[in-house]
C-alpha cells in the first residue's frame, strides 16, 4: 500500500509538470506569434512608408521636369494641361498599391499674403473677404487672420482677437503673430469653426513667401475673388474658356471682356495679385502594404536655381480615394 501510494504521488507531479510544461509551451507559442503579426505589420508600415517617399521622389522629378523645359519657352507658365496637373493612376506593388497627386498650391488663396512687410496688404484683405463671401462664410473672419499674423498684441477690430483672447480658452495658448505654416491652424483661430475650416481648404494654402495666384489653375471660386465685378458664374465661364495651354501672361488674361469696364486703376490692382507661374506645389502620397497604410502631404518649393525642395511634410493626412488596380494592370 505504500509503495502504491509512492507511485501514484509520483504519476500526479509528472502529470503536473507535463501540464506546466504544455502550458508554458502554448503561452511561448502564441507569444511568438503576436510578436510575427507585430513584426510583420511594423515591417509592412516601414515598407508604405518609404514607398510614399518614393511616390514624394517620382512626383518631384516630374515637376523638376516641367520646370527645365520651361527654361527653353519664351513664356514658360504652369497650366493644367501639363504632365503634372495629370492624374497618376495607382502603381501595384507586391502587397498593395503607391499612387500620388499634385497640385498646384498657387491657383489658391495665400493667407501670408494678408501681411507682407510688417504691414497689412488691403488688396489681399479684399480679395479675402470676397472668398469668403463666396463661400457664404462671414467676410469679418478676417480680423482673426490679421491678429493672427500681425506682431502686436491689440486686436485689428471688435472682430479680431490677440493673445488676451486666446488665454482665456481652455486649454489657453497664444497667438502666433507669425505667417501661418499649414491650413490646420485655421482651426485655432476665433471664429473659425471646423465647418468653415472644411469649407476654406480647397481654396486657401499657407506658403512661406509672397506669391501671386496662378490664373491658370485657380478654381472658379478664387478667380471670382479678384473683383467686384465678377460674379461667380462668371468666373466659371472663364474656367470653361480658360485655354488648356494657359493664359501665356496677366496682360492677355486682362484682355477678357469680363475686366472691360473696369478702370485702369483696378486693372493694376488686380494684376499684381495674379500670375502664370507656380513655385509651390503639394504631393498627396499614399501607399497600403498588407493593409497597413501611410499617406504623405508634401510641399515641394523650387528655389531660385529652378530645383525642386520638399520644405515640410505631414503625415496626419486622411486622404482614403478609390483605388482600382486592373488585372491586366497587376499581371505587367
Amino acid at each position: 500500500m505504500p509503495h502504491n501510494k509512492q507511485q501514484g504521488v509520483a504519476l500526479i507531479t509528472v502529470l503536473l509538470v507535463v501540464a506546466m510544461a504544455m502550458v508554458l509551451a502554448v503561452a511561448m507559442v502564441k507569444s511568438q506569434q503576436s510578436l510575427l503579426r507585430r513584426s510583420s505589420s511594423v515591417f509592412s508600415q516601414d515598407q508604405a512608408y518609404l514607398y510614399t517617399l518614393g511616390a514624394e521622389s517620382f512626383a518631384k522629378s516630374i515637376l523638376q521636369d516641367d520646370k527645365d523645359k520651361d527654361k527653353n519657352k519664351n513664356t514658360p507658365q504652369d497650366s493644367l494641361n501639363e504632365n503634372w496637373a495629370k492624374k497618376i493612376p495607382a502603381f501595384p506593388v507586391e502587397g498593395g498599391f503607391v499612387q500620388a497627386q499634385i497640385e498646384d498650391l498657387q491657383g489658391k488663396f495665400n493667407l501670408n499674403t494678408i501681411w507682407q512687410e510688417g504691414q497689412i496688404d488691403m488688396a489681399a484683405v479684399t480679395t479675402y473677404q470676397r472668398l469668403l463671401v463666396a463661400l457664404d462664410i462671414s467676410p469679418m473672419l478676417v480680423s482673426p487672420i490679421i491678429d493672427w499674423l500681425d506682431t502686436d498684441n491689440l486686436p485689428y477690430d471688435s472682430d479680431g482677437a490677440e493673445e488676451d483672447w486666446y488665454l482665456r480658452l481652455k486649454p489657453a495658448y497664444r497667438a502666433a503673430n507669425h505667417p501661418f505654416v499649414s491650413i490646420e491652424e485655421l482651426a485655432l483661430l476665433r471664429g473659425y469653426t471646423p465647418e468653415i475650416v472644411a469649407k476654406l481648404k480647397p481654396y486657401v494654402s499657407a506658403l512661406p513667401a509672397k506669391t501671386t495666384i496662378n490664373i491658370n489653375t485657380a478654381s472658379d471660386v478664387v478667380l471670382a475673388a479678384l473683383s467686384d465685378n465678377l460674379t461667380l458664374n462668371m468666373a466659371k465661364d472663364m474656367v470653361s474658356r480658360r485655354p488648356k495651354e494657359g493664359y501665356g501672361s496677366v496682360d492677355n488674361f486682362m484682355q477678357l471682356s469680363e475686366f472691360a469696364n473696369l478702370s485702369q486703376e483696378d486693372k493694376q490692382k488686380i494684376s499684381k495679385l495674379i500670375g502664370v507661374n507656380s513655385g509651390f506645389f503639394s504631393v498627396l502620397a499614399e501607399s497600403e502594404i498588407d493593409n497597413r497604410r501611410r499617406i504623405l502631404q508634401a510641399t515641394v518649393a523650387f528655389d531660385e536655381s529652378s530645383n525642386a525642395q520638399t520644405i515640410r511634410r505631414d503625415w496626419s493626412q486622411q486622404w482614403r480615394p478609390q483605388v482600382k488596380i486592373s488585372s491586366s494592370t497587376t499581371s505587367n
